[in-house]
């Protein structure tokens, strides 16, 4: 998948294009950077209405960002960071609310959005087994 970034675009808009393709995942963005497989603040996260240029701290410039199923979460928050200086945290669906997937950070997108998948299924059937220890938020 590709997403067109300009100054103007809402967080909104780049948070619908990714859940498109992945389902089971979501982005958040940051007012603050994270290490690798580190968590992110709630008390840091920007709304949905803040466009690419407010939420970056440098110059924003129109590009593309090419996310592939084969990626690693961890590395796909690092080109949002490194190519927009935008910081954005993968969140993935566990039963009825949303984890960072911080703990995380070497599974692909494809293998999140499946976890995700088959924690809400095992919710829905009464299965529920917890996947890997992440922090709840």
């Amino acid at each position: 998948m590709t997403i067109m970034i300009k100054p103007d675009t809402k967080l909104s808009e780049i948070k619908k294009s990714f859940s498109h393709a992945y389902p089971f995942l979501k982005l958040e963005f940051f007012t603050r950077a994270h290490a690798w497989q580190e968590s992110s603040s709630v008390d840091d996260i920007l709304s949905d209405i803040v466009s690419a240029a407010e939420a970056s701290k440098n110059n924003i410039i129109s590009g593309f960002i090419e996310i592939n199923f084969w990626q690693k979460t961890g590395v796909v928050e690092s080109i949002f960071k490194n190519k927009f200086d935008l910081f954005v945290q993968v969140y993935r669906k566990h039963n009825d609310h949303w984890i960072q997937t911080s703990g995380t950070d070497e599974l692909t997108l494809e293998q999140q959005n499946d976890a995700g998948r088959n924690a809400s299924e095992e919710s829905l059937h009464g299965h529920f087994k917890p996947i890997e220890s992440e922090k709840d938020i």
